[in-house]
């Protein structure tokens, strides 16, 4: 059975059984990354963000920003609001892992 890290109204973090990678899954996308892959997409989503947040406020669900994925001819579109809710669930995911290594370290 999956262990679910985090979930919004956007989507959900969940590690696998064998504790190897994370799926997330977001709108209509699901993904698995190994935890090192989080901060680097927590990143993406960050400079995202601060590139596009003045442009897209006036309209915060038209869905403008777009993210170019590691595979070829592939892009992810967003909305405002879905990039905030991509955000705290890359956040809130990343952290807690960073606490139970902290934690198991111990």
């Amino acid at each position: 059975m999956r262990h679910c890290l985090h979930s919004n109204e956007f989507g959900c973090a969940l590690r696998c059984p064998s504790g190897c990678c994370v799926h997330l899954y977001f709108g209509n996308v699901a993904l698995a990354v190994k935890p090192h892959e989080l901060p680097p997409w927590l990143h993406t989503v960050q400079d995202l963000y601060s590139r596009h947040a003045l442009d897209a406020l006036a309209e915060p669900d038209t869905r403008r920003i777009s993210l170019c994925s590691p595979v070829d001819n592939l892009t992810l579109v967003f909305s405002l609001n879905e990039l905030v809710w991509l955000h705290d669930l890359l956040t809130s995911t990343t952290i807690l892992l960073e606490v139970e290594r902290i934690l198991a370290a111990s």
